[in-house]
């Protein structure tokens, strides 16, 4: 008797040696992770982000039955579950090109739908991955995009359009949907390279027959550096995130990489793991999410998004203690560290402190290991500790914090917790329904604006953030946000601006047009652009 497995493992290898045998090798490769996985229920799932989503066409066949009756080919961008593409096949007489850049999905379809016969006649045509930057039969058809992965596929349509040079944005999460945006507002076609869920060979493919003129990345990754560059293929990374291992590093020349880092103090790390060309860019806010009209009338007299950090200060606890288990003195010496940065949280001290206190074991512990900064753990106890030390007293005053459980810890304190925030579709909301947002930003990454008040900004909220150089020298404190310096200065300045909603409006008006006009992240993209034809010339 054949199982159920045999089956669609024989439909699999079936169908692919229907396919041209390139492309049925590259669909029969195994990827190193899946997107694709079962939902307790048996539905099959897709996951882009962190949490899993039905892979279903099933609310979005509509998309099908209401096509015009032009008689051109369709293309599908994004196969989803196969629904559509089996009523296209078995209701019309169209030729389908059905186009996918994830390896499991199509490992899925094929594996359980049978599509022998429209493979045969060439009515079915399988697209794969960059193939539909060299499809002349896609950029005539008609297209339809999958509406609940409509944002996975987004820069589908650039790959089709025009003739503009083509860029490789590599996946990621925040800041890769935006910074694809604005490559093609610049006028790139944009492919999205997942470079974990697809195979080694898959990846040399790309780059031998994307004719990519460029990638992009949101943050060191290892490995990329090295096989751009085996390619002659500039890439710029936009560094954007706190990591307590570092940056990841250049086992060559990287001659081809950039990498723009949101804190000028990032520059001598990034050197030391092997990249030559280094500079500091500010973040920037995505200016096209936010176009809320900020209310006249707020419901919210204080907020502040963002993550208490209280649940990874307890890792870092753990961590220094597995660390350190053997070595009870090191530890105490550690403790002291932590007890003397407590007493001046305007300045972060830790790394002076570690070379004074326990000299040399910083530079040991990034050796032994791979890269793992010291100071950096002990700074996210330290930021966790003054972020919940600062912004508890403003719970009388009415703060509302949207972020991670830990924020519990303020409640006693009347800091009312909402859960979490959605980056996309809570976040533009928030912002734009708060009389005064707060920023507090990490200990340990003072020297850097964080995306927080870029964001606000953007989204005509009125701003109070923690005073520091950089801060200054991108805003005008009292003109377009305003600043402290202390945790009663900052209690001092949310009653008096709570008292002042005409001054709150002005100057957040003030603030939201300088984001727009200096600070998008598309004024920061066509910088990084420009850089790299700099470089490349």
């Amino acid at each position: 008797m054949t199982s159920t497995t045999d089956h669609v493992d024989g439909l699999l290898a079936d169908q692919l040696a229907l396919l041209p045998s390139a492309l049925a090798a590259r669909l029969s490769a195994s990827p190193p992770a899946s997107r694709v996985g079962l939902a307790e229920d048996g539905t099959r799932t897709w996951t882009r982000f962190r949490n899993p989503r039905p892979l279903t066409d099933a609310g979005c066949m509509s998309a099908v039955h209401e096509l015009p009756d032009l008689g051109r080919p369709v293309l599908l961008l994004g196969v989803g579950d196969g629904q559509r593409l089996a009523w296209l096949l078995a209701h019309t007489d169209r030729t389908v090109l059905a186009w996918d850049p994830d390896l499991s999905i199509w490992q899925a379809l094929l594996g359980q739908l049978d599509l022998r016969a429209y493979l045969v006649s060439g009515r079915l045509q399988v697209l794969f991955g960059p193939d539909l930057l060299h499809s002349d039969a896609a950029r005539s058809a008609v297209r339809v995009v999958h509406p609940d992965f409509a944002a996975a596929y987004a820069d589908a349509a650039s790959m089709l359009d025009g003739t503009g040079p083509v860029a490789l944005m590599v996946q990621g999460e925040l800041f890769v949907d935006d910074v694809a945006r604005a490559l093609r507002d610049e006028g790139f076609r944009v492919f999205r390279w997942d470079v974990g869920h697809l195979p080694h060979a898959e990846h040399d493919h790309i780059l031998r027959t994307s004719g990519a003129a460029l990638a992009v990345a949101i943050n060191t990754h290892e490995g990329l550096p090295e096989a751009l560059g085996a390619h002659r293929i500039p890439f710029a990374v936009w560094e954007i995130d706190p990591n307590t291992t570092g940056p990841a590093p250049v086992h060559g020349p990287a001659v081809h990489t950039a990498v723009f880092s949101y804190r000028a103090q990032n520059l001598p790390a990034l050197r030391r793991a092997g990249y030559r060309h280094v500079s500091h860019l500010p973040l920037g806010a995505p200016v096209h999410r936010f176009t809320q009209a900020p209310s006249t009338d707020p419901t919210i007299p204080i907020a502040f998004v963002g993550a208490s950090m209280a649940e990874s200060a307890g890792r870092m606890h753990s961590e220094l203690r597995a660390l350190f288990s053997d070595q009870p003195a090191t530890l105490e010496r550690l403790s002291r560290v932590l007890t003397i940065q407590r007493q001046d949280n305007r300045r972060w001290q830790v790394p002076a402190l570690l070379e004074t206190i326990v000299p040399g074991l910083r530079a040991r512990v990034r050796q032994d290991h791979a890269g793992l900064d010291l100071a950096l753990l002990l700074g996210e106890i330290s930021a966790a500790e003054k972020r919940l030390n600062w912004l508890a007293p403003l719970g009388p005053l009415g703060l509302r914090v949207w972020g991670d459980p830990g924020w519990a810890l303020a409640r006693d304190h009347g800091v009312a917790w909402a859960g979490w925030a959605d980056h996309f579709v809570d976040l533009p909301r928030i912002y734009a329904d708060a009389a005064i947002h707060v920023d507090v930003p990490r200990l340990y990454q003072q020297d850097a604006v964080a995306m927080r008040v870029f964001d606000v900004l953007a989204a005509g909220g009125f701003l109070l953030a923690e005073h520091s150089a950089e801060l200054v020298a991108l805003f005008r404190p009292g003109v377009e946000l305003d600043t402290y310096r202390s945790p009663r200065e900052l209690a001092d300045k949310c009653r008096f601006y709570l008292s002042q909603p005409e001054l709150r409006r002005s100057i957040a008006a003030a603030g939201q047009a300088r984001v727009h006009a200096d600070h998008s992240i598309r004024v920061r993209v066509r910088s990084i652009v420009e850089h790299m034809r700099t470089l490349a010339g």
